[in-house]
Order: structure tokens, then C-alpha cells, then sequence
């Protein structure tokens, strides 16, 4: 892929409205979960595919069974979106100029925290049922 064609798609994938909320990844052989939120869920997708294909998770029991399994093998859904306030829309991704405690990000991040704890807590990706050690 040339230059100009990356930098377009860059810039359209910039444009793009985000969505906010929380993630499963499933391992459709022994059904066990691991839960992550993001600003931008379709990044999140996209970096924990290339982080578990790397060999790098953060997750050790996921990374093996990632190895031991396959791709094929995992599946990802959202379980849950953010609502946005009527007329807000994140694009894009944050610039980095944008401080990580910026009142906006702030607030959504509160938020996703709170949503993501509400999913631990349903679903309880502990032991047997999912790769999460319980804190």
C-alpha cells in the first residue's frame, strides 16, 4: 500500500464516530470470558487481536489459550454501549494533544469504569468461567 493511500484511510478511519462501552472476548471451546472496555471499541478489537497474535496479552492464561485454541476459536462481542448525550459524538480517535484527564475523557472513563464493573459483576469471568483473577 502506497503513502497517499495509507494516509487516506487513516484519515477516514479518523472520521469515524466512535463507540464507547464494554467487550467480551469468549473462547467458544470452554465458553470462559474476558471482559475490557474502551473509548473506542473497534480499536480495542482490533489491538487485543494484534497483542494476543503477537504473543503479548496481558492476560497469561488468555495469551495460552489463545495459543493452544486459535483465533478461530475466540469470538468478541460488545455487551454493553455508552450512551451519548443528544448531539455529542466522539470521531476518531483522541488526539494526543487532548490531556487523559480532560473533563470529557474524565467523564466518559468514570462512566465506562462503572459499566465495566456492572459487567464483572454479572458475569463473573472468575476461575472456571473466565480468564479475570478475582481481586
Amino acid at each position: 500500500m502506497d503513502h497517499q493511500r495509507r494516509k487516506e484511510l487513516v484519515a477516514e478511519y479518523q472520521q469515524l464516530p466512535r463507540k464507547i462501552g464494554v467487550y467480551q472476548i469468549r473462547n467458544s471451546v470452554n465458553n470462559k470470558i474476558w471482559i475490557g472496555s474502551s473509548l473506542n471499541l473497534y480499536g480495542a478489537f482490533n489491538k487485543d487481536v494484534f497483542i494476543l497474535n503477537m504473543g503479548n496479552h496481558a492476560c497469561v492464561l488468555l495469551q495460552k489459550e489463545w495459543k493452544t485454541y486459535g483465533e478461530e476459536q475466540f469470538e468478541m462481542e460488545i455487551l454493553e454501549q455508552l450512551k451519548l448525550e443528544e448531539g455529542e459524538s466522539l470521531i476518531g480517535m483522541i488526539p494526543m494533544s487532548v490531556p487523559v484527564n480532560h473533563p470529557t475523557n474524565r467523564r466518559h472513563r468514570d462512566e465506562l469504569r462503572k459499566l465495566e464493573l456492572k459487567w464483572l459483576d454479572k458475569l463473573q469471568p472468575y476461575g472456571d468461567n473466565g480468564y479475570h483473577e478475582q481481586v
